[in-house]
């Protein structure tokens, strides 16, 4: 004996797939919000209003400064003349991007080592990864004098570097003299900043590493004279 067949509903079977294929269309929306909205978000640091490290221009946290761009778009329009020219001109920008990494985690509102973190060591023009001299600033543990020695060692291998790019690329008088201004103003002013942030008030009264245990005591007592009575 055959078993009873259900009847067919052909309307039943048009409203499931007009429903799936609604359900799919708006999966399909939500995933490309997603998408487009990743695509948006800053690849510096998300929190703390730091802003992008990148894309600004081809040098990396080149947003913080407008020599540095200024720096850069004087050879991108230009060709090198010597084998070695480009390879100058790589170290260069690296140097450059170096300082504006500095400067860029070091405005940061919550002090994390982020933009600097990835950028590579060079042994022409580094004395410790930047990196490390950020940790460093934020720790108040760096001395005067490493900090002096990092940003004399930029300068001396940049203006070397510019030097060489400069006769490479056949820039003209004014466009050497402008090149030279521009380093010089980014150098300055990322110095002065980092002067500010990684050295701070110094104390008299303290001695050795900042990490060092001691003492404390309160602002409002230092002047005060010795005790000499009872407990």
């Amino acid at each position: 004996m055959e078993a009873p067949k259900l009847p067919v509903n052909p309307g039943s079977s048009t409203l499931f797939f007009a429903i799936a294929l609604i359900a799919a269309l708006a999966v399909g929306l939500v995933a490309y919000k997603m998408v487009k909205t990743n695509k948006t978000i800053a690849s510096g640091n998300r929190e703390g209003f730091q802003g992008p490290s990148r894309g600004v221009s081809d040098i990396r946290c080149g947003q913080e400064s407008s020599y540095a761009i200024e720096l850069s778009d004087l050879f991108a329009a230009k060709e090198s003349s010597t084998e070695e020219g480009a390879a100058d001109l790589m170290e260069f920008k690296l140097i450059l991007s170096k300082m504006c990494c500095l400067k860029h985690d070091l405005v940061s509102t919550n002090q994390v080592v982020r933009a600097s973190l990835s950028t590579p060591y060079n042994t022409s023009h580094d004395r410790e990864n930047l990196g490390d001299t950020v940790g460093r600033c934020f720790t108040k543990s760096m001395p005067p004098r490493d900090l002096e020695i990092i940003f004399d060692t930029w300068k001396t291998r940049g203006l070397v570097l510019l030097d060489k790019l400069c006769t490479s690329y056949n820039l003209s008088n004014s466009e050497e003299d402008a090149a030279n201004k521009a380093f010089a103003a980014l150098w300055t002013d990322t110095r002065a900043l980092a002067q500010g942030v990684c050295l701070g008030a110094v104390d008299e009264n303290k001695s050795g590493s900042p990490r060092d245990l001691r003492g404390y005591m309160p602002e409002k007592i230092r002047d005060l004279g010795q005790y000499f009575g009872y407990y």
